[in-house]
C-alpha cells in the first residue's frame, strides 16, 4: 500500500530520499512547462484548424472540443496520427500537426529548478526516467529545444508500451521492462489520473504538481501532496 501522504495530513512534505532508488518523470507540465501545450491544444490549433478547414469557428470548436472530451485519459488523445485520421478529411491544405506546433515551439522551456534537480538526482545515484503519454513526434520536437535526454538514464513513451498512463497496463508494462521496485519509487506528474494508477499499482512515493503551466492558475492535487519547488526538492536531496 502506497505510504504517500494525502494533501490534508499532517504528515512532512520532505520526501525520504534515503528510500528512493527510482525516480519517474512526467514530461509536459512536470518537468517541461506545461504553457506550450496549452497554447497550441487551447488556441493556436483550433484557430488554425478553422484555417485550414472552413469550417466556422463555432463549429470547429465544438469538434474539436467533443473529440478532447471523448478521448479524455485514452492514449489516442496524445496520438498525432489519430487526430491526423479524425480531421485532416475536414481541411482543404495538408494538415501537419507537427508543424503546427512549431510555430509556437518558442514557449518549449523547463519548469523553474528542473536542470538542477535532474543534476543532483543523478549524482545521487537515483535512477532517472521519464515516463511520457506525448507522441513520439512530439517528443522528438521537445528534444529540440531543451537537452532533458542527456539529462535522464531512460525513457519510457506510452505509445510505444500501448497504452497510456492513466491505465493499469502502462504500469505492469513498465514494471516489466524497468524491473523497478515501487516500493523504492517516486513519481512525480501533473496528471492525477495517472498519478491514482500508479498508486494502485503499488508506487510508494507520489508527488503531483500545483502549476504545471507558469502562466496558469494553481491546481488543486488532492489527494495527492504537491512537489511544486523543484529547488527545494533539490536542497532536501543534498542534504539527506
Amino acid at each position: 500500500m502506497s505510504e504517500t501522504p494525502r494533501a490534508d495530513s499532517p504528515a512532512p512534505l520532505a520526501l525520504p530520499w534515503g528510500e528512493i532508488d527510482t525516480v519517474l518523470l512526467d514530461m509536459d507540465g512536470t518537468l517541461l512547462d506545461l504553457n506550450f501545450d496549452t497554447r497550441f491544444w487551447k488556441e493556436h490549433f483550433p484557430q488554425r484548424y478553422v484555417e485550414l478547414s472552413g469550417l466556422s469557428t463555432d463549429e470547429a470548436r465544438a469538434r474539436l472540443e467533443a473529440r478532447f472530451e471523448g478521448l479524455k485519459g485514452q492514449l489516442a488523445w496524445y496520438c498525432l496520427d489519430d487526430w491526423h485520421r479524425a480531421l485532416a478529411p475536414d481541411c482543404r491544405d495538408e494538415l501537419d500537426l507537427v508543424a503546427l506546433k512549431r510555430e509556437l515551439a518558442q514557449h518549449i522551456c523547463y519548469r523553474h529548478g528542473v536542470p538542477d534537480f535532474l543534476e543532483r538526482l543523478g549524482a545521487a545515484g537515483k535512477q532517472r526516467v521519464l515516463v511520457t503519454n506525448a507522441h513520439p513526434a512530439s517528443v522528438d520536437l521537445k528534444f529540440e529545444h531543451v537537452d532533458l535526454p542527456r539529462r535522464l538514464d531512460r525513457i519510457f513513451n506510452a505509445h510505444e508500451i500501448g497504452a497510456a498512463k492513466e491505465s493499469p497496463r502502462f504500469w505492469e508494462q513498465l514494471d516489466r521492462q524497468l524491473h523497478f521496485d515501487p516500493d523504492r519509487t517516486l513519481l512525480v506528474d501533473d496528471n492525477l489520473v495517472a498519478l491514482a494508477a500508479a498508486e494502485d499499482f503499488g508506487i510508494r512515493h507520489l508527488r503531483a504538481i500545483t502549476r504545471p503551466n507558469s502562466q496558469g492558475e494553481p491546481m488543486d492535487t488532492a489527494p495527492f501532496v504537491a512537489l511544486d519547488d523543484f529547488l527545494g526538492a533539490t536542497r532536501e536531496l543534498t542534504t539527506d
